[in-house]
C-alpha cells in the first residue's frame, strides 16, 4: 500500500476505534466488529461483541460513516471486509480485505495485490504485418449493387441515410484514436450506415457518430474488466483460423460498427493476430465472453457475401411477409464447429500415445489413462489448454514444445519438473491429495 494511503487508512481506523471505545459499555476489556462497506454509502456489520461476555450497550454505536470512510481511504472498488479488534487499554488491530467474489460454495476469493493483474494471452502474440484485404472502390460498388438487388426484391428503392459532411467525417475520424479500414471509410463517404435496417446479417449498421461513441472504453458495457474476468472466464479463446484474432476480452482497435440489438456487435479489427489482416470483421459483445469470433476478412467480403446471396436467391421471407432474411452465411460459424475441430478428449488406450491430434487442436483433455504418452503433443502448433485427470506418473515434458498456456492437473501424484522453464504457461491448476513440489514453476516466466 502506498505510504500516503496507508496513513489515511490508519487515521480513519483510529477514529473508528475511538468512536467504539467511547460508546462501549462500562467495564469492557475487549471488543470486536465484523463489518463491510460496498461504496456509494452501503455498509453493514454483524453487531458488536464485548468481553467480558454479557456486556451490552452497543446499540447506540453508529459506525456507518466510519466504515464508509475506511472504504474511501482504501480506494476500494467494491466490497471491503473490515474486521476490527479493540482493547480498552488503547490498542487495536484491523484486517481489511477487498473481496473478489464467492468461490462457488467454498467461501471467498481474495486478492493480496491488485496491481499484479496478469496480462492477457495477446501479450505473448506478435502483431500482423499483412495489408488490408478490403478494397474501397469494390466496397462502394458492392453496396450499390446490394441496394439495387434488394430494391428489386422488395419492389421498392432501398434508401439509406446520406453521408455526413466531409469536415464532420474527418473530425470524427480524428477522434477515434484508431484509423478505420479503407473500405469502411469509403462506405461512410456515400452513406451513414443503414438507419437501423439490419442489412448486414441482420445487424443494424451504425452511423459514424454512433460508431465513434463505441470507441470509448466507458461505452463498452459488455466487457468484464480487472480481476473479475479471471473469475468468470479465465481462459480467453478466439474462434476462427488459428492466430487470426488476438485472444483478449477487448481491444481499443476493435471498432464496433453494427449491432443485433441483443448486445452483440460486428466490429472491424485493426489490431489482428499474427495471421490476421487489418480490417477483418469479428463478432464481439455480451454473448462472446469466451472470446471473439472471426466473421470475414473485410467489410468488402461481408458485402460480397450479401450480394452473392441475393444473386443466388438465398433469401427467406417471414410468414407475415413483413421482412426477409438474406442467407449470407453464419456469423457464429467458427464457434459452432469449435468443439468438433479444435478440442480433443481422449481416455484409456487412446492416450497411450495420445491419438487424434490435429494441427488445429487447441484444447486437449485426458482422463483415466494410466499409460499415457504425450509424445504426439510435441510441436502442436496451437495447443493452448491441457487438462488431465486420474493419470498418475504423467510426464509433462512434451508440453515444453507446445504453446500451452493453461495446465489443469488432477491426479494422485503430480511431478511439475516437466514444466520447468516453459515459455508460455501462464496458469496452473492443481488438484491433489498429496504434497506437490512447486519449485519448477518458479522458472516459468509468464506464470
Amino acid at each position: 500500500m502506498h505510504r500516503d494511503r496507508e496513513g489515511a487508512v490508519r487515521a480513519v481506523l483510529t477514529a473508528l476505534a475511538e468512536e467504539i471505545a467511547q460508546a462501549a459499555p462500562r467495564g469492557w476489556k475487549r471488543a470486536e466488529l465484523h463489518g463491510y462497506a460496498v461504496g456509494q454509502g452501503g455498509t453493514g456489520h454483524r453487531g458488536f461483541s464485548f468481553e467480558p461476555k454479557g456486556l451490552y450497550g452497543s446499540k447506540d454505536i453508529d459506525v456507518h460513516s466510519g466504515l464508509n470512510a475506511v472504504h474511501t481511504a482504501m480506494e476500494a472498488v467494491e466490497h471491503l471486509t473490515i474486521d476490527l479488534e479493540l482493547e480498552s487499554r488503547g490498542r487495536y488491530r484491523a484486517v481489511l480485505s477487498e473481496r473478489l467474489d464467492r468461490a462457488e460454495d467454498r467461501g471467498f476469493r481474495y486478492l493480496l495485490d491488485k496491481a499484479s493483474e496478469p496480462p492477457e494471452p495477446a501479450a505473448l502474440q506478435a502483431g500482423s504485418d499483412a495489408t488490408e484485404a478490403g478494397d474501397p472502390d469494390e466496397a462502394v460498388a458492392l453496396l450499390g449493387e446490394f441496394q439495387r438487388r434488394l430494391g428489386e426484391l422488395l419492389e421498392s428503392p432501398v434508401e439509406l441515410p446520406p453521408p455526413l459532411p466531409h469536415w464532420e467525417r474527418q473530425e470524427l475520424a480524428e477522434d477515434l484514436g484508431v484509423a478505420l479500414p479503407q473500405d469502411l471509410s469509403a462506405l461512410y463517404a456515400v452513406v451513414d450506415g443503414d438507419g437501423g435496417r439490419g442489412l448486414l446479417h441482420g445487424f443494424g449498421w451504425f452511423g459514424l457518430e454512433m460508431l465513434a461513441e463505441f470507441c470509448g472504453p466507458e461505452e463498452r458495457w459488455w466487457v468484464t474488466r480487472g480481476w473479475r474476468r479471471y473469475v468468470y472466464c479465465s481462459y480467453v479463446d478466439e474462434f476462427g483460423p488459428p492466430a487470426t484474432i488476438r485472444r483478449v476480452k477487448d481491444h481499443p482497435a476493435w471498432i464496433p460498427f453494427a449491432t443485433d440489438t441483443f448486445g452483440d456487435y460486428l466490429a472491424v479489427d485493426m489490431a489482428p493476430g499474427p495471421r490476421g489482416r487489418p480490417g477483418q470483421v469479428i463478432l464481439i459483445g455480451r454473448h462472446q465472453d469466451e472470446g471473439p469470433i472471426y466473421v470475414a476478412e473485410s467489410v468488402t467480403e461481408l458485402l460480397r457475401r450479401h450480394v452473392d446471396a441475393l444473386a443466388s436467391d438465398r433469401v427467406k421471407r417471414d410468414e407475415d411477409d413483413e421482412g426477409l432474411w438474406i442467407n449470407a452465411g453464419d456469423v457464429h460459424h467458427h464457434k459452432r464447429g469449435y468443439d468438433e475441430t479444435c478440442t480433443l478428449k481422449v481416455t484409456g488406450r487412446d492416450a497411450a500415445p495420445v491419438r487424434g491430434m490435429r494441427p488445429e487442436t487447441r484444447e486437449l483433455t485426458v482422463h483415466n489413462a494410466p499409460w499415457i504418452d504425450l509424445g504426439p503433443v510435441r510441436g502442436a502448433p496451437v495447443l493452448r489448454k491441457f487438462s488431465v485427470s486420474n493419470c498418475a506418473g504423467l510426464d509433462l515434458s512434451p508440453l515444453l514444445e507446445a504453446p500451452v498456456e493453461v495446465v489443469d492437473l488432477g491426479t494422485d501424484t503430480i511431478d511439475l519438473s516437466g514444466l520447468q522453464g516453459h515459455p508460455t504457461v501462464s496458469r496452473v491448476v492443481l488438484h491433489s491429495a498429496k504434497p506437490v513440489d512447486l519449485r519448477p514453476l518458479t522458472f516459468c516466466p509468464h506464470l
